[in-house]
C-alpha cells in the first residue's frame, strides 16, 4: 500500500511537470524574444540532454546573427558563422528575465578566430578624439581584448612626426607665466617619455656654479620662473649696487644675468644691461665731447 502510494505521487507530479512545464520547472522569466517559448520547454531543452545548439539554430541562422535591418551599412561583422566548435551556451542564456542584455556572458575574444579578433573596428567603433585620429596603428598597440582601459600601453612613436612634435594637439600647455612665456618646443626641455624631470638648459641664462647651484626657489620666488631676483643671497641693496655701477656708467640694473653670467666677478654677458654711457666711456668719450 505505501508504495503504491509514493508511486502515485511521483505519477502526479511527473503529470503535473508534463502539463504545466512553466509553472512546474521553469527557473526563471524568458527573454523578450522567447516569450512565445514559455510552455514549450522542448523547443531549446532535450530531456535530460541539455541544450544542443542545433536547437539553437532552428530558430537563429548564424549566417543571418547580427544582421539588423537599423544596420543599412552592414557595418557589423557577422562572425557567428564563424564560430563552429563552440556552444551557444557558452555565452548566451537565458531565465534571467525579459532584457536581453543579462543573457549575454561568458564572452572572451579567444572564442573568435584570429582574423576577426584582431580586426577590432569592425565590431567597435574608433574613438574619434584627437589622439585617436593621428593614430593609424593596430588598436592591439596600445589595447588588449581583457578590457579597453586594462594594462593601456601607449608610445609617441605611433605618432606621426608633426604631431609628434606637436603637443598641443593633445595636451595643454602649462598655466604657470614661465611656460605662457616660451614660444619654443616642448622638446626643448621635455621628452615623449615622461614629463618630469625636464632638462633645461639653465648655462644659457646664467651658470650654476659654485654657490649658485641652489634650489629653484632660492632666485625664482612664488614658483615664478620667468623673474628672477639675486637680493635674496646677496647682501646688496639697490642703493648700493646702483652706486657702484654708477662709477662704471651703469644705471640699467633691473637684469643682472644680462652681464654676470655666472659666480665670476668679471664674466659678462651681451650687455643688454649696459647703457650707453659705458661704451661711451671705454672708447674715450662721453656725451660733453
Amino acid at each position: 500500500m505505501k508504495k503504491l502510494i509514493i508511486i502515485g505521487i511521483v505519477a502526479g507530479i511527473v503529470w503535473l511537470m508534463v502539463q504545466f512545464p512553466h509553472t512546474m520547472l521553469s527557473p526563471g522569466e524568458l527573454l523578450q524574444g522567447h516569450q512565445n517559448l514559455n510552455n514549450n520547454c522542448t523547443a531549446c531543452h532535450t530531456p535530460f540532454g541539455g541544450i544542443e545548439n542545433n536547437k539553437c539554430i532552428a530558430c537563429h541562422k548564424p549566417s543571418d546573427i547580427g544582421k539588423d535591418s537599423a544596420d543599412l551599412n552592414h557595418t557589423t561583422i557577422l562572425f557567428h558563422e564563424k564560430l563552429t566548435s563552440q556552444s551557444c551556451t557558452d555565452c548566451h542564456n537565458d531565465h534571467h528575465g525579459r532584457n536581453t542584455a543579462v543573457a549575454l556572458n561568458g564572452f572572451t575574444h579567444t572564442l573568435l578566430p584570429n582574423s576577426v579578433a584582431t580586426n577590432c573596428v569592425s565590431c567597435h567603433s574608433k574613438p574619434t578624439g584627437n589622439l585617436h585620429n593621428q593614430l593609424n596603428t593596430n588598436c592591439s598597440s596600445c589595447h588588449n581584448t581583457a578590457g579597453w582601459k586594462n594594462n593601456v600601453t601607449f608610445n609617441h612613436d605611433m605618432l606621426t612626426v608633426v604631431n609628434k612634435n606637436d603637443c598641443a594637439t593633445c595636451h595643454q600647455k602649462s598655466k604657470d607665466a614661465w611656460h605662457q612665456s616660451q614660444t619654443t618646443a616642448c622638446g626643448q626641455c621635455h621628452s615623449t617619455e615622461k614629463w618630469v624631470p625636464a632638462t633645461f638648459d639653465h648655462a644659457a641664462y646664467f651658470v650654476l656654479d659654485q654657490d649658485h647651484n641652489a634650489r629653484c626657489n632660492t632666485c625664482h620666488t612664488n614658483n615664478r620662473y620667468d623673474t628672477y631676483t639675486c637680493y635674496g643671497c646677496h647682501e646688496h641693496t639697490v642703493g648700493n649696487i646702483l652706486a657702484e655701477h654708477r662709477e662704471e656708467g651703469i644705471t640699467a640694473i633691473e637684469n643682472c644675468v644680462s652681464c654676470h653670467r655666472s659666480s665670476k666677478e668679471g664674466h659678462e654677458g651681451s650687455g643688454e644691461g649696459h647703457d650707453n654711457s659705458r661704451s661711451k666711456e671705454k672708447n674715450g668719450h662721453d656725451d660733453d665731447d
